[in-house]
């Protein structure tokens, strides 16, 4: 029984001895770094942040200008639909020639309606 006992106690102390070992590794890299570098991300050098900030500022403006077009191009398109015939319909025509009927028939009834007729003729009296 003593046997048990003592292999229990030295299998804790070892675990306890590993665990120490492992904090105290931890401890040191974490020291090792600053405060203030953890939460900082890596400085880079001003020619590579330079040419990774220069393709985004020349590719905006020009999908603005494309998207530009584009709106322009679906705006005439769509003024299209809504733009008013140039030519004359058939139904136009016919309805010209049937109001130019209508006049031409109304200035004939004024005409006539002005016009001296003389009368019959009144026998003459002695």
């Amino acid at each position: 029984m003593c046997k048990i006992t003592f292999h229990l106690e030295q299998k804790s102390t070892m675990k306890t001895q590993n665990l120490l070992v492992l904090l105290f590794l931890a401890l040191v890299g974490l020291t090792s770094l600053t405060p203030t570098s953890a939460f900082v991300p890596a400085p880079t050098p001003f020619r590579v942040l330079s040419s990774v900030i220069s393709p985004t500022t020349t590719s905006l403006p020009a999908s603005r200008v494309n998207a530009k077009k584009e709106k322009r191009q679906r705006n005439k398109d769509n003024m299209r639909k809504f733009q008013r015939k140039r030519g004359s319909s058939r139904r136009r025509l016919m309805k010209k020639v049937a109001s130019n009927a209508q006049r031409q028939g109304e200035m004939e009834f004024v005409a006539k309606l002005f016009q001296h007729v003389e009368g019959p003729a009144e026998p003459e009296i002695r």
